[in-house]
C-alpha cells in the first residue's frame, strides 16, 4: 500500500525519469523481503515482489490510458504517440532495475557472513550466491552451451542470447534471421498473453530480463575489482565503466527486442483494462483493438529488426 502510492500514475505519465528510481527501490526493498521470509527462493520471489510492487502503478497508468484513448481516439497514425509515455515508463524502469541488479551483485558478498547491529543482535544477510542464484544459473547453462558447440560439428551458440544455431544454418544469415525471429517472437506472444490474462504479468518476463543484464555487468564489474591490484575510487570506476561496457553488448540488437516487448505488453495492457472496464461491446472497445493492433504490428517489426541486427553481429563477429 505504501509502495505503490509513492509515486502517482499522472506525475509518472509525466516525469518518466522517475520510474527508475521507483524500480530501483522495489528492487532492495524485493531482495530483502525475498531473502528474509524465503531464503532458498529469494532469486525468483524479488522479481516477484518487483511486479507485485510495480503492478498498480501501471495498472492505474493502463486504465487512463485506456479512458483518454476511448474518449478522444485520434487519427490512427498517432496511435504509438498516444502510448509514448507508457513506453517511456516501461524503458526507465527497465533500466532502474538493470542498475539495482549490477549494484547488488558488487556489492553483496559472495558468501553467508554474520552481521551485529548491536550486541546479541545478529543474523545473516542476503549473498549473491541468494538473490542471484536463478540468474546465475541460466547464464551458467548459456555458458556451458557456447563451450560444447563447435562450429561445423553442431550447434553454435549465440553470445548473448543462448539459443543454439543448428548447423545447417550456420552461415545462412536470412536462415538465422528466422531462427531467431521466430523464438524472439515466442517470448513476444508471453509477454502480450501475460498481460493480457494477468494485467502486468509482462512485468515479470521484463523484470527477469533486467535481472539477467545487470548480473551480467555487475558479475564482470565485480571480477574487474577483485583483478585490480589497488582499490581507489579510480579502479572502482574504471571496474564500473568495464562491466558497463560489456553490458553494452546487449544493446544492438537487445534495444527493439526489449522495445518490443514493452509494446506487445502494453497491447494486451490495454485490452485487459478495457475489458475489466466491460467495455468490449461498446464502441470503444473497437478503438483499444485497433490501437492494440497496432501496436502489436509494431512490436513485430521491431522484433525483426533485433533478429536482423543480432545475425549480422553474430556472422561478423
Amino acid at each position: 500500500m505504501v509502495l505503490e502510492t509513492l509515486l502517482p500514475s499522472s506525475i509518472a505519465r509525466q516525469k518518466p525519469h522517475y520510474m527508475m528510481l521507483i524500480a530501483f527501490l522495489f528492487a532492495i526493498v524485493g531482495m530483502w523481503l525475498a531473502y528474509f521470509i524465503f531464503p532458498f527462493s529469494a532469486s525468483i520471489l524479488t522479481i516477484a515482489f518487483i511486479v507485485i510492487a510495480a503492478e498498480p502503478l501501471l495498472r492505474r497508468t493502463f486504465l487512463q490510458e485506456e479512458d483518454e484513448e476511448a474518449r478522444n481516439p485520434g487519427p490512427a497514425s498517432t496511435f504509438l504517440e498516444r502510448h509514448f509515455d507508457l513506453i517511456t515508463m516501461y524503458s526507465w524502469f527497465f533500466l532502474g532495475l538493470i542498475i539495482a541488479f549490477m549494484a547488488w551483485y558488487i556489492i553483496l558478498p559472495g558468501s553467508t557472513p554474520e552481521r551485529c547491529l548491536a550486541e546479541n543482535i545478529c543474523g545473516d544477510f542476503p549473498t549473491r550466491e541468494s538473490i542471484f542464484s536463478e540468474q546465475e544459473r541460466q547464464l551458467f547453462s548459456i555458458s556451458q552451451l557456447r563451450e560444447s558447440a563447435t562450429p561445423g560439428t553442431g550447434n553454435v551458440v549465440l553470445p548473448i542470447t543462448g539459443f543454439a544455431i543448428p548447423p545447417n544454418m550456420q552461415g545462412d544469415y536470412w536462415g538465422i534471421v528466422q531462427f531467431l525471429f521466430a523464438n524472439n517472437t515466442t517470448v513476444l506472444l508471453l509477454a502480450i498473453l501475460f498481460s493480457f490474462l494477468f494485467g502486468e504479468g509482462a512485468l515479470f518476463l521484463i523484470s527477469w530480463n533486467a535481472s539477467i543484464i545487470g548480473t551480467v555487468m555487475g558479475k564482470i564489474s565485480a571480477q574487474a575489482m577483485a583483478a585490480s591490484p589497488v582499490h581507489d575510487i579510480t579502479s572502482i570506476v574504471f571496474s564500473l565503466g568495464y562491466g558497463i561496457y560489456h553490458g553494452i553488448g546487449f544493446v544492438p540488437h537487445g534495444i527493439p527486442e526489449i522495445a518490443s516487448y514493452y509494446i506487445g505488453a502494453i497491447a494486451g495492457g490495454i485490452i485487459s483494462a478495457s475489458m475489466a472496464k466491460q467495455t468490449y461491446r461498446k464502441d470503444e472497445f473497437k478503438i483499444i483493438a485497433k490501437d492494440a493492433a497496432g501496436l502489436i504490428l509494431v512490436a513485430i517489426v521491431l522484433l525483426w529488426v533485433g533478429a536482423m541486427v543480432e545475425s549480422y553481429l553474430w556472422m561478423s563477429g
